[in-house]
């Protein structure tokens, strides 16, 4: 008898979690959002403060599934050898819809000559605007380098990115 009520209590048991996994509660799980790739490229400039290190970049391209895109970083370098460098900060893209995706940043990067760098950063996304506001995921970002002007002060490059990861969002 303890063996059929063990039996029993197993398939009560599976049956609620049968129940419980096709109820509208999980159903909500999978629409807080759906995984879509994110690849593409960018181009833009940044300018970036030789005395502490802080940067800006602006910057246009095309990334699938957000269409044409703006957007821009804020950073902050540290040089950590003769030839190499990193960063963190904080991301904006526009999507061509005007909805934005936020993600925090962090890179390191190799001085190729005294004109070029070649970088590679992961930005965690953190949510967004509109259809975005709740989305996540991580991409990084391939960046190839060239100084346009230098002052005493700062210096601006010229950038190209290639840009592959994912991003969840409700469609």
């Amino acid at each position: 008898m303890p063996l059929r009520r063990l039996f029993l209590l197993l398939l009560s048991s599976l049956v609620l979690l049968g129940f419980a996994a096709i109820s509208p509660v999980a159903a909500l799980a999978a629409a807080k959002g759906t995984d879509h790739p994110l690849r593409g490229t960018s181009a833009g400039t940044l300018t970036a403060s030789l005395v502490t290190g802080a940067a800006t970049s602006s910057f246009t391209g095309h990334l699938c599934p957000l269409g044409a895109i703006t957007g821009g970083d804020v950073v902050t370098f540290t040089v950590t050898g003769p030839t190499t460098f990193t960063y963190t900060g904080t991301d904006t893209l526009v999507a061509a819809n005007g909805n934005e995706v936020f993600s925090t940043l962090t890179g390191s990067g190799t001085f190729t000559s005294s004109t070029t760098t070649q970088s590679s950063q992961v930005n965690t996304i953190t949510g967004g605007t509109g259809r975005y506001a709740d989305a996540s995921g991580t991409f990084t970002e391939t960046i190839s380098s060239v100084v346009v002007s230098v002052t005493a002060t700062s210096e601006t490059t010229d950038n190209a990115a290639i840009f592959n990861g994912q991003i969840s969002y409700q469609a």
